[in-house]
């Protein structure tokens, strides 16, 4: 970035919130209202914090919390989601919004509770898959992720997730099987099998919201989470195994790959095919909330400088430069004067 144009851009973030403030406070007296995936609450919570905004942060699973935007659409001043798809899959079809911004990137990877009776076999096997992956060793990943998935989907294991229905880490928990089954086995089902097996034993934990599992991870309730966000597993101090890029849902790379897995959810009543793509933390405001200027001030802070490092104090990786989806004349300004420049790229 120039530094004229940083110069500028930081600017006018401080004059929008600021400006932005007051026109919300005289709005109402209980202040703004974000929602966001339950992960990454705490995002949205430090940023109204940072801009001395006054107002309270709805958390809950993308999907639910997509759901409800859709009922109350002029409330949320901001979405964050977890996965795009939400966005476009329940959000534009309903003309709530036509667009979407990707601020960061995550990976999923498998969470392990200190108290299952593998740890140290599965610390060593992952230490082995670590350096397969390093080393583009792609007979060995194979090899070492069916070794750990054979130990992790077996009898005796008592395994936790989200619900597909409420939160992209369920459905993302049974892509990553799938893609490793694919990857190690050429064949879909393979692990998917398994984890149903278990869940029709009562084997298997399910909770409305991934960040419900820690709790059981950290009691040993649970000895695994299938699937969760690596950047989860850092800020909560979660050992975690490190998945292969072909099946972790975290690199470009893979997108084709990726797109191969399909989950099948129930969303409003209704039926959605969601296919697995590259994991991107995305913000989007819906079209009729009232205050648009309060609205794009956040979403201005977010992709600035000092929101980037507040992203990265969250343990995701924010994109070099945030990237713009969809209609840009859904868009309110001043966010749409940053389209297509050197801070918000047009894809």
């Amino acid at each position: 970035m120039k530094s004229f144009e940083a110069l500028a851009f930081l600017a006018i973030i401080v004059a929008t919130s600021l400006i932005s403030y007051n026109i919300g406070a005289s709005k109402t007296s209980q202040g703004v209202y974000v929602i966001s995936a339950s992960l990454y609450a705490p995002v949205l919570t430090e940023t109204l914090k940072e801009m001395n905004v006054s107002g309270s942060v709805v958390s809950m699973g993308s999907v639910a919390a997509a759901q409800n935007v859709l009922l109350t659409p002029s409330k949320y001043a901001v979405f964050l989601s977890v996965d795009p798809a939400v966005i476009e899959d329940l959000l534009y079809p309903k003309n709530v919004s036509s667009w979407y911004i990707a601020l960061a990137s995550d990976q999923m990877v498998i969470g392990v509770s200190r108290y299952s009776p593998e740890f140290n076999q599965i610390k060593q096997l992952n230490i082995s898959l670590y350096s397969a992956i390093i080393s583009g060793n792609i007979s060995s990943e194979k090899i070492y992720l069916s070794k750990i998935l054979e130990i992790i989907l077996s009898n005796g294991s008592k395994l936790g997730t989200s619900n597909p229905n409420t939160d992209p880490e369920g459905y993302r928990a049974l892509m990553m099987l799938q893609l490793s089954s694919m990857f190690v086995n050429n064949n879909r089902s393979y692990y998917v099998n398994d984890l149903q097996r278990l869940n029709i034993s009562g084997m298997v934990t399910e909770v409305s919201m991934g960040s419900a599992l820690f709790a059981y991870l950290q009691s040993g309730e649970i000895y695994y989470d299938i699937a969760l966000y690596r950047s989860s597993a850092v800020s909560h101090r979660i050992p975690f195994i490190i998945l292969p890029p072909q099946v972790n849902l975290g690199s470009a790379n893979f997108s084709a790959f990726y797109s191969k897995a399909e989950v099948t959810i129930t969303s409003g009543g209704q039926k959605v095919d969601l296919h697995g793509a590259p994991i991107y933390l995305s913000l989007t405001i819906p079209n009729t909330y009232p205050n648009r200027q309060l609205a794009s001030s956040i979403a201005l802070f977010l992709i600035s400088p000092q929101g980037k490092k507040l992203l990265e104090s969250y343990g995701v990786k924010p994109l070099n430069t945030a990237v713009f989806y969809g209609n840009p004349d859904g868009v309110p300004q001043p966010l749409r004067s940053f389209i297509n420049s050197s801070v918000l790229a047009y894809e």
